[in-house]
């Protein structure tokens, strides 16, 4: 139908799928790829081999094969590239022959994608060309645009029954639907991708310097930031610290990049606290004069009140201050105001389960409404709540409706009387033994927590119901065994039998502790603990005393006397102390001293003493 080298493949109109020189699609430069290669295939003989520069070979064959192992897949044509080693830098212009077996459709189909690859396509579009895709090309420069573009284009797949690639070349289309799209449905995905991808383009990129002491490491967590990620698309990246800063990278619209950019200065350059509400495009701009004064003056009293700063963008009403308490309850009090001014503009839902926002905030048809111009919401989690902005709140209320209505027929929870019950349901020693035979029973998911004290049961409606009567049965039996044992006088426990109150390896372990506690707390341990474990030197053993050294201390005199020095060889004199009547003590005939013998002067006992120190200097010469 316009390019007919797609045939019965081509699922558009020809209207919509032009001839090679055909209207663009999604502005200047973004044209559909493949059609015009395809045609000049078409006018002449398809032949049987293509001669391409030895220097491009690497981008036919690709990192392991990978892109010509997609081609000959895509393209049902036998690709036979020549084996030689690698060229030298003389000969990278050096033409290789690239042989093609197969019917004229298949080498038609690969000649097209080989010339697109070497002038730096992707063998993925051709692919998806040959299954009957569109291809658009979006010319963007930088991953975070991709991620951007195809995160806005899967909101409307469910819509269009469609499916969306963004590839680093162009944006693939493929139609779900018997029979593809045609007529209206057609043209109305026509203006979306041209909308899309031009979006894409006018993405900003932005720049914030936080500091090293603020908590930028959970950037990602920012609660005043998520509505704009949410709604907006809204990209941060969190570079690594250079030169003592962190330089913050925020990618999105325009007016949502720049508020979300403000955010983040406030809070991880200036050390405010911050907290946002999310709106519809100038929907707190667009009030009556009189409602607006009168909104004007409940704001003025606000700040006063809490001590911070609320300022309005097109997007969100944000709040800045000093107190991260005063701007939590400043945001609280301003999410009351909203609905009583605008009573059809916004609405807080509260009440949905935790376990089932994040799926209700991925859902296509919430994102569908989501991506409306007059549509806007944000998800709390962990307070269960959706703030729902815009004229559709009965289409976003009827969603999450049907979503917790599909939820709650595939998911029962029943919190547990205490820790036992849970450990009862897990089996014996907290196995899971019994918890794997209920599952593997029922077919159902089953998960108990025994901190949490609850028991979860989740699968299809009948998987669920028998789920349920295992676990409520379960829990009866306990309740039973817990009945029984009282009536019988209280659950018997047998003893464990022990060697000793407290093991040999646990005893040094627990005396090490009582020791490092006392060092702790100043204490004075015990030498012969210390001792034994090792932290002293063993206590030496004690010598016992001579009587000789119980002796009363004896009467002494210093001498000088001359003694033989072997280092010298030379007699010194020296001061040596001596007990008087040592000398004669070392006689034999002293030891037996009676009480009749005379008493000898002092004159007569240092007499004594000198000789026998000149009798034992005379010993050593």
């Amino acid at each position: 139908r316009g390019c007919g080298w797609l045939k019965q493949s081509c699922w558009w109109e020809g209207s919509l799928c032009p001839a090679p020189d055909g209207p663009s699609l999604g502005g200047e430069g973004a044209q559909r790829r493949g059609c015009g290669a395809m045609a000049e295939v078409e006018e002449a003989e398809v032949p049987r081999s293509i001669e391409v520069p030895s220097s491009l070979l690497g981008n036919i064959i690709g990192r392991g094969g990978q892109v010509i192992k997609r081609l000959i897949q895509a393209t049902k044509c036998q690709i036979e590239v020549p084996k030689g080693p690698k060229p030298t830098p003389d000969e990278e212009d050096r033409p290789v022959i690239i042989e093609l077996s197969g019917s004229d459709e298949a080498r038609r189909h690969a000649l097209a994608a080989i010339r697109d690859v070497l002038e730096g396509g992707e063998a993925e579009d051709h692919a998806a060309r040959i299954d009957g895709a569109l291809v658009v090309n979006h010319g963007f420069e930088g991953r975070q645009r991709e991620s951007w573009t195809l995160w806005r284009l899967t909101a409307y797949e469910r819509e269009f029954g469609v499916r969306f690639e963004v590839g680093r070349r162009a944006v693939r289309c493929w139609s779900e639907r018997r029979g593809g799209l045609v007529g209206e449905a057609a043209k109305r995905l026509s203006a979306l991708l041209d909308a899309v991808v031009q979006q894409g383009r006018e993405l900003v990129e932005l720049e914030v310097e936080a500091t090293l002491d603020s908590d930028y490491e959970n950037v990602h967590y920012d609660k005043a930031v998520a509505p704009l990620v949410d709604q907006y698309g809204v990209l941060i990246w969190l570079p690594q610290p250079e030169d003592g800063v962190v330089k913050l990278k925020v990618t999105g619209p325009a007016e949502p990049a720049r508020d979300a950019a403000l955010l983040l200065e406030a809070k991880y350059s200036k050390g405010k606290s911050t907290a946002s509400v999310l709106q519809v495009s100038g929907q707190v701009q667009g009030m009556p004069e009189g409602m607006a004064g009168d909104f004007a003056n409940d704001i003025r009293n606000l700040e006063a009140e809490y001590q911070v700063k609320m300022k309005e963008s097109a997007h969100i009403l944000w709040l800045v201050g000093e107190n991260a308490e005063g701007v939590e309850n400043a945001r609280k009090m301003l999410v009351q105001m909203l609905p009583f001014y605008l009573p059809d503009g916004f609405f807080m839902l509260e009440g949905l389960p935790q376990e089932v926002v994040n799926e209700i905030k991925m859902d296509s048809g919430i994102r569908y409404l989501m991506a409306k111009p007059d549509c806007a919401i944000s998800f709390d989690r962990i307070q269960g709540t959706a703030w729902i902005c815009g004229v559709h709140r009965e289409a976003v209320q009827k969603r999450i409706g049907e979503m917790l209505g599909k939820w709650e027929s595939e998911h029962w929870e029943q919190e547990l009387e205490d820790y036992g019950v849970a450990m009862w349901l897990l089996g014996p020693q907290s196995s899971g033994q019994w918890l794997h035979r209920m599952e593997t029973e029922s077919g159902a998911k089953i998960k108990c927590c025994p901190n949490a004290l609850k028991v979860w049961v989740e699968g299809k409606p009948l998987q669920l119901e028998e789920g349920k009567k295992l676990v409520l049965a379960g829990l009866q039996q306990m309740t039973d065994k817990r009945a029984n044992d009282e009536a019988n006088g209280g659950r018997t426990f047998k003893a464990k039998e022990v060697l000793s109150d407290i093991p040999p390896h646990m005893k040094a372990i627990m005396e090490k502790l009582a020791i490092l506690e006392t060092m702790k707390r100043g204490g004075r341990v015990p030498e012969s603990l210390l001792r034994e474990r090792g932290l002293l030197p063993p206590e030496e053993p004690k010598r016992e005393r001579s009587r000789s050294r119980e002796r009363a201390p004896a009467n002494t005199t210093a001498v000088e006397v001359s003694e033989w020095n072997p280092a010298t060889g030379e007699m010194e004199a020296s001061t040596v102390d001596v007990e008087m009547g040592s000398a004669a003590a070392s006689e034999p005939a002293a030891a037996s001293v009676s009480d009749d013998a005379p008493a000898l002067s002092d004159a007569e006992r240092r007499a004594r003493a000198l000789q026998a120190i000149q009798a034992r200097a005379g010993g050593a010469a």
